[in-house]
């Protein structure tokens, strides 16, 4: 009976990590670059660098720089690029696309405590005065074993 229940309990997969809830607010000093077509299009590319302060989930607050590229236009704005969370050994990569319904993140890779990080989610962002933004991200992560 023992080996039946052994052989059993073999056969069973090992329970997932389950994702839990994240959000978090990154404040960026911005650079940006315009190239307008016309009067109401264009091609622009960013540089956001600041602090991405966790408010829910198992990431820790950390530095965060991002670079993106896309068009506007009468359909509204279009583009993605990526956020490096992190400046050690524990730092992880998430994408990030814009559209004109909405914006959206997931994580690629990441390394040391966030190896196996995964999850994604939205994100709504907003310009402050003085070359400043701060993106409010929420989804779901994943952290691994």
């Amino acid at each position: 009976m023992k080996k039946l229940i052994a052989f059993v309990l073999a056969l069973v997969p090992m329970a997932a990590s389950a994702a839990e809830k994240f959000e978090a607010t990154n404040t960026y000093v911005t650079e940006t670059q315009l190239w307008p077509i016309d009067e109401s299009s264009g091609y622009w590319m960013v540089k956001f660098q600041g602090v991405s302060q966790v408010t829910e989930g198992p990431i820790e607050s950390m530095a965060v720089e991002c670079h993106g590229a896309g068009f506007w236009g009468s359909k509204g704005l279009a583009g993605n690029g990526i956020c490096m969370h992190g400046d050690g050994e524990d730092k992880f990569i998430l994408r990030f696309d814009t559209e004109p319904n909405g914006n959206t993140w997931q994580i690629l890779s990441g390394s040391g405590r966030y190896q196996d990080l995964s999850g994604a989610g939205t994100a709504i962002t907003e310009a402050l005065p003085g070359n400043r933004r701060i993106t409010k991200l929420v989804g779901d992560v994943t952290l691994g074993d």
